[in-house]
């Protein structure tokens, strides 16, 4: 993606984002990261979002041994249980419920971990960074394609460690797989099937009327955030019913895709989308994802001549036994997840199919495949990369040069969700070039007296 075109779009995008004000960390200058930590060395870490994912990387941090400073959430019970969990060995952990707050109180973090929902990752993050911390930023990296631009320029700025939270990145059976597809065994790849048994969360539906008392432990302005002013209803969007949302959430695709699609987007070296379209869905919406849609990518790669079609498949729904035979042949009908198809043969999953194969085996026994050498590093974790990176050691595997086209790619899937046709994307420019209705998505919308960078 070109530098000036990013320029330009994101000066286009000021008059949505730049022009509010925001107390405490706006008023803070850009800083670069003023230092890596040396090895060893305990990272002052704050935790924005400690309920679901937030509980599971607040875990996952404390457990190496980082020293948990501040912790922030909306939600007051969840905070408390946030800090007994940790009081142990971080008893003095100060607690926030805005995350504006901390940052303008807390001036000696190292890295700042952004679990909140989606609609507020790029808020606390850019923030975060611009005062010179590094950021662990759950999946997706945030929640619109303007978001995604600006948080690479701002990490870019800022020179920080960032990783998104698409964990999958640090297990060994992920970057063997990435080493069995990048050895070119399955040939030229024409086409890529990706299906998810998700949402498993409320979508397809229309926002209720009315309204409800607001919990007095619940700050309900700020899990608002940055989104349109909406009345807080019982379990309709906290605590984790938010996703199908358009206003707070990226839904199905948004929720796994950057999961399951993180592998091959690498070892294929897939760059910008060309077209995207959904070509099956239930019914449609004016503020919900649908329950279930088949959506159709076409993606440009740098690992080989032609395009590659990825199709996304949601609501529990699968590619149809045509698609591979083989596959029905092995195990009954057709597996959910991942599926390559190559000139030469298929990766499903965890196993292999050849052309001259009358079934699939598993790449650690198919003769293709368990032979093709180690080429990558093995890590403890995708948590444990980013912390050694922090103090030096080698680069995240979902930094920003991974994770921002990544998640692009994925958000222009999600645009399609609510825009009929083939959608044509020109990267460069950072436009559709055929719908006005889906340039309209790309940007956020920004809530008076907040920001996003």
């Amino acid at each position: 993606m070109k530098q000036v075109s990013r320029r330009e779009f994101l000066r286009t995008g000021a008059a949505v984002a730049g022009a509010v004000s925001l107390a405490g960390c706006s008023s803070v200058p850009i800083a670069r990261a003023s230092r890596l930590r040396k090895t060893g060395d305990k990272l002052n870490m704050a935790f924005i979002g400690s309920g679901g994912r937030g509980g599971s990387n607040l875990k996952e941090f404390y457990e190496l041994g980082e020293q948990v400073v501040a912790l922030c959430d909306v939600d007051r019970g969840r905070l408390d249980h946030a800090a007994g969990a940790v009081k142990a060995r971080c008893p003095d952990v100060r607690k926030y419920q805005d995350f504006r707050e901390l940052l303008a109180q807390e001036k000696d973090l190292d890295a700042v971990v952004v679990s909140t929902p989606d609609h507020m990752h790029a808020a606390a993050a850019i923030a975060a960074m611009k005062q010179g911390c590094h950021v662990y930023v759950e999946k997706p990296l945030v929640r619109t394609v303007w978001e995604v631009r600006r948080f690479e320029e701002v990490a870019k700025r800022c020179g920080v460690v960032t990783q998104m939270g698409n964990n999958g990145n640090g297990t060994d059976a992920q970057r063997r797989k990435i080493e069995v597809v990048q050895s070119g065994v399955l040939g030229e790849v024409s086409e890529i099937h990706v299906a998810t048994d998700r949402p498993i969360w409320p979508q397809g539906l229309v926002r209720p009327a009315g309204s409800d008392p607001v919990p007095p432990e619940l700050a309900w302005e700020c899990w608002l955030g940055v989104a349109p002013e909406r009345p807080f209803k019982k379990d309709v969007y906290h605590a984790f019913k938010w996703r199908g949302w358009f206003d707070f959430g990226t839904g199905a695709m948004g929720d796994i895709a950057c999961h399951s699609m993180s592998f091959f987007f690498r070892a294929l070296k897939l760059r910008e989308v060309l077209t995207a379209e959904t070509v099956k869905t239930t019914e449609k919406f004016s503020e919900t994802y649908p329950a279930a849609t088949t959506v159709k990518l076409t993606v440009r790669s740098d690992g080989q001549s032609k395009p590659i079609a990825v199709y996304w498949y949601d609501g529990n729904t699968k590619p149809g036994a045509e698609v591979c035979p083989k596959a029905v042949a092995t195990w009954g009908s057709m597996p959910g997840g991942v599926m390559i198809i190559g000139e030469r043969g298929t990766l499903s999953n965890d196993a292999v199919c050849m052309k001259d194969d009358a079934k699939f085996r598993g790449i650690a026994q198919h003769d293709a495949t368990k032979d093709v050498p180690v080429t990558l590093p093995r890590v403890k974790s995708h948590h444990w990369e980013f912390a050694e990176a922090v103090r030096g050691g080698a680069k995240p595997y979902s930094h920003i040069d991974h994770s921002v086209p990544l998640t692009e790619l994925v958000l222009l899937g999600c645009i399609s969700q609510r825009v009929a046709g083939e959608l044509k994307w020109d990267a460069a420019a950072c436009r559709f070039t055929n719908s006005a209705e889906a340039n309209r998505l790309l940007k956020p919308y920004v809530r008076d007296g907040w920001q996003i960078g």
